[in-house]
């Protein structure tokens, strides 16, 4: 009888639903200053393309044209940019949509810029506090593009025609010798 309701009493404690067991882990949600260091570029901009994910498993991607309308921290070489996001990170920035304005907190992955988990959405409260740490930013300027700058060579003179003809003028008597050979040769085998 005690053995009976052991077991009874067991299986009512394997029963237990799967949430009384440990919360699934969340992404840690470090300070604004933190956030701010790990980035390489800080910007404000209007999302105006999302592209669909890409990719399988960890390595999933999701793209984003992004119409930057403030900088904060470093520069862009453009107004316009693409935002990659990692979708099968192990803390993925959230999904955009299209149209809303964001503050990106991106790194530079090569030429891509990767959105962090602290990409969220241009709030009135969270635009005031990266104003209040970063100052009110800059728009977005493309980088003038590069000037050529011809140096003239000091004392340079063009070369003389005779120099120019020479080569020309070698070749020439070489191909006349050369017809001449074997001209002469073809008529003493005929």
């Amino acid at each position: 009888m005690v053995v009976s309701a052991a077991l009874v009493g067991g299986a009512l404690l394997g029963a237990a639903p799967a949430s009384a067991g440990p919360a699934p882990a969340r992404c840690p949600q470090p300070t604004l200053n933190k956030q701010i260091k790990q980035a390489d570029v800080v910007f404000r901009g209007v999302v105006d393309k999302a592209r669909p994910v890409t990719g399988k498993g960890a390595q999933r991607i999701r793209t984003y044209k992004v119409k930057a309308d403030r900088v904060y921290r470093s520069s862009l070489v453009a107004d316009t940019v693409v935002v990659t996001a990692e979708v099968g990170a192990k803390c993925p920035p959230p999904t955009l949509a299209e149209g809303k304005r964001y503050i990106f907190f991106v790194t530079e992955d090569g030429s891509r810029l990767m959105s962090t988990a602290a990409t969220a959405r241009a709030t009135t409260r969270l635009t005031h506090r990266v104003v209040a740490k970063l100052g009110n930013g800059v728009q977005p300027r493309p980088a003038p593009p590069a000037t050529a700058e011809l140096t003239k060579v000091a004392d340079a003179a063009p070369p003389r025609l005779s120099r120019l003809l020479a080569p020309g003028a070698a070749l020439l008597i070489v191909s006349l010798l050369g017809l001449l050979v074997v001209g002469r040769w073809g008529r003493r085998t005929a």
